[in-house]
């Protein structure tokens, strides 16, 4: 009896040291473990206080445009298209979601053209939920920016941002990113300039975006129009283009402010940028190689609009523009981006390659609009306009050619089954000469819906018989 009391007693110990054991390695183990809830006690991230200060500029921009898709899904096989032609369409009520940024407090927003498009009117929801109608007040396609006028009683002072300097901007500093990508809205991402300068091809394939800054935060769609902020809250650009995931990843890009500085005050008048007067192509090293311009690149000059400030100051086809204002010509595309940042009145230095020769003239820019018709005649599924200078110069046309230009067809138009295009010049409605665009309104509008329409066109350096049914 007394060895199993011995044993108990034992036992009893060992457990119990067992215990202190455990308890003095459990107060070790918690005696070296960090307290990570005290790193850093009063540091905070500078992106909380940027997206704090301009989130309430960031505006949430919905736009309802009108698209034309085809009846059936078949017509959109690129394989119908190729041998068939586009098919059917109809046109259909879509909606475009997008963001922008308030830099006037009278209500003047920053977007893209492409989030607004020829729409006159966008719905503007601020941070703090307020709905306001917004007039679309102009736009540059070529530039891809635009200006919206929010509709609020007189007096009311909206949030604005602070526009910053892109010239300054540095690869390496950090940036964010606002917007309203996928309807998520006021999302912040941050990051840091990439790479700046870049010259980035359109989603839609048509031209390039130049000087772009590029950026790895997160840009994604329904971010376009909003800002890319610098640490210090200023505006260093717009966000306007991704590269796809399947693509690529962290590459964004935005228009420099500056870009949008020069032209932000005629977008706010609705007037548009300087005219040269030229039609240009792309100078291939093929090209230039026939042309016996060896290496020389640029803008070839393929026609000179009349009376335009380039004809004014002597430029003439073939020239090859290789500068403007110091800033060198690539491509087509990169001149009339270029040109897009002046004014109507402004003066420009020119200078072209000409027979083995460089030469710098000066030239007014004028206003587009003195070479282009305010009115025009919407006939079914067309558009035509009188003949003058620049259509003469953009469709190639013979200058002693008479009658009416079709500036705009709708593809599903009978019109345009009949095999009318933009650039052909109607010269006989029904045998009827044409010679003006009150000649055109006259004759076409006579004739009764269903009737036959004969139209004697010159498309493409030959007389064509257009025939449809009205």
């Amino acid at each position: 009896m007394k060895r199993v009391r011995n044993t108990l007693v034992a036992v009893t110990l060992i457990a119990l040291l067992g215990v202190f054991t455990f308890a003095a390695g459990e107060s070790n183990i918690a005696a070296t473990t960090p307290s990570y809830g005290y790193l850093n006690p009063n540091v905070k991230s500078p992106v909380i206080a940027v997206a704090k200060a301009v989130s309430p500029a960031v505006v949430r921009i919905v736009v309802h445009k009108t698209v034309q898709t085809s009846v059936n899904p078949f017509f959109n096989d690129p394989f119908f298209k190729q041998f068939f032609g586009m098919g059917p369409q109809q046109k259909e009520q879509v909606e475009s979601l997008g963001s922008g940024i308030i830099f006037d407090s009278k209500g003047y927003v920053l977007t893209n053209y492409h989030v607004v498009g020829t729409a006159k009117e966008a719905e503007i929801t601020l941070l703090d939920g307020k709905k306001y109608k917004g007039k679309v007040l102009g736009g540059d396609p070529t530039n891809d920016l635009a200006v919206i006028k929010i509709d609020a009683p007189a007096g009311t002072k909206f949030p604005a941002a602070v526009l910053g300097d892109s010239n300054k901007v540095e690869v390496g500093q950090y940036v964010i990113a606002i917007g309203n990508p996928f309807g998520l809205d006021y999302t912040v991402t941050s990051g840091i300039v990439s790479a700046i300068n870049r010259e980035v091809p359109k989603p839609d394939g048509n031209g390039y975006y130049y000087n772009m800054i590029q950026t790895d935060a997160a840009i994604n769609p329904g971010n376009s129009g909003g800002p890319l902020v610098d640490i210090h809250g200023r505006v260093i650009g717009i966000n306007t283009a991704i590269i796809s995931p399947s693509q690529g990843q962290g590459l964004g890009f935005a228009i420099p402010i500056n870009t949008a500085k020069t032209l932000v005050s005629r977008l706010m008048k609705g007037e548009g940028s300087g005219y040269l007067g030229v039609q240009v192509r792309n100078l291939t090293s093929d090209l230039a190689k026939n042309l016996g311009l060896g290496n020389i690149t640029g803008a070839l000059v393929v026609g000179v609009v009349p009376n335009s400030g380039a004809a004014k100051a002597g430029i003439r086809i073939k020239d090859v523009i290789v500068e403007l204002n110091g800033i060198k010509i690539t491509s087509a595309d990169k001149l009339v981006s270029t040109i897009h940042q002046y004014a109507p009145g402004d003066t420009v230095s020119v200078k072209i390659y000409r027979d083995g020769k460089y030469l710098t003239l000066k030239v007014v820019l004028s206003s587009q609009k003195v070479f282009q018709l305010s009115s025009s005649y919407e006939a079914d599924g067309f558009k035509v306009a009188d003949l003058n200078d620049a259509y003469i110069a953009k469709y190639s046309l013979p200058s002693n050619i008479k009658g009416v230009v079709v500036i705009d067809v709708d593809p599903s138009s009978p019109a345009a089954m009949a095999g009318l295009q933009p650039g052909d010049v109607i010269m006989t409605v029904n045998n009827r000469k044409i010679s003006s665009l009150k000649d055109f309104e006259n004759v076409y509008g006579k004739i009764k819906k269903g009737h036959t329409v004969a139209l004697t066109a010159y498309s493409q350096g030959m007389e064509m018989l257009v025939i449809f049914n009205k």
